[in-house]
C-alpha cells in the first residue's frame, strides 16, 4: 500500500506528491520513496555526511517505549547514507529539539539502499533489517520524511507521514506505530 507525505509544518497537501510503499519480508522492513520534482541536489557523497543539508528521503524507526531513542537513516538522490541512533534530550529554551547522534559505522550498517532517477524525480529504496532496529522493549514506531531544496534552498520543502506541524522532524510524540500502516496494507 503507498502512501502520501503531507506538508510537515501545515499538515496539509505538499505542493507535489511523494509517496511511500512499506512493506516487510521476514528479515526486512522495506521503504520505498517516490519523490516527484526533484532537482536532486546533494551536498555530499560520503557516508554519514550532512545529506539533510540537500535532498533527501529519511526514516526515523525505533522500538523505545518513550520514543526518546531511534534510529535515523537517510538516503539522498546520489545514494549516499546516513546512519546514526539519535537520543531525544527534549527541547531547548527557544522549542527546538535536542538530540546527540551516535554514528554507526558503515561497516557495521544494517540498512541498505539503492535510488533510481526517473523522469523529474527519483523512487528510493531503503533496506532495514528488523532485529537491528531495537532500541527498547516496546513496539517498532517510525515516521518517514522527504526534504526538497528545489536546487539547493536547505528546507524549503519539508514532507512527512505524520507531519510534525514544526520545522523540525525530530518530534517523537508524532511517530506511528508500524503495525498501523501494516494493518491498513492487509486490508
Amino acid at each position: 500500500m503507498r502512501y502520501l507525505l503531507k506538508e510537515n509544518v501545515s499538515g496539509g497537501p505538499a505542493p507535489f506528491d511523494t509517496e511511500l510503499e512499506i512493506t516487510e519480508t521476514d528479515d526486512e522492513y522495506v521503504f520505498v520513496f517516490f519523490a516527484e520534482h526533484s532537482f536532486g541536489y546533494c551536498v555530499c557523497n560520503e557516508y554519514n555526511g550532512p545529506h539533510y543539508k540537500g535532498d533527501v528521503c529519511e526514516i526515523f524507526i525505533g522500538t523505545d517505549p518513550f520514543r526518546k531513542t531511534y534510529y535515523e537513516v537517510e538516503v539522498s538522490p546520489k545514494n549516499a547514507l546516513f546512519l546514526a541512533k539519535i537520543t531525544y534530550c527534549g527541547n531547548n529554551p527557544k522549542g527546538d529539539p535536542v538530540i546527540e547522534a551516535e554514528f554507526v559505522p558503515e561497516e557495521d550498517g544494517f540498512v541498505k539502499s539503492s535510488v533510481t532517477v526517473t523522469g523529474g524525480g527519483y523512487t528510493a529504496v531503503i533496506r532495514i533489517r528488523k532485529e537491528r532496529v531495537s532500541t527498547g522493549n516496546g513496539k517498532t514506531f517510525f515516521n518517514a520524511y522527504r526534504i526538497e531544496t528545489d536546487g539547493g534552498e536547505t528546507e524549503k520543502h519539508l514532507f512527512a507521514l505524520s507531519p510534525t506541524l514544526r520545522k523540525k522532524f525530530h518530534v517523537p510524540e508524532k511517530f506511528a506505530l508500524l503495525e498501523n500502516y501494516e494493518k491498513q496494507a492487509e486490508n
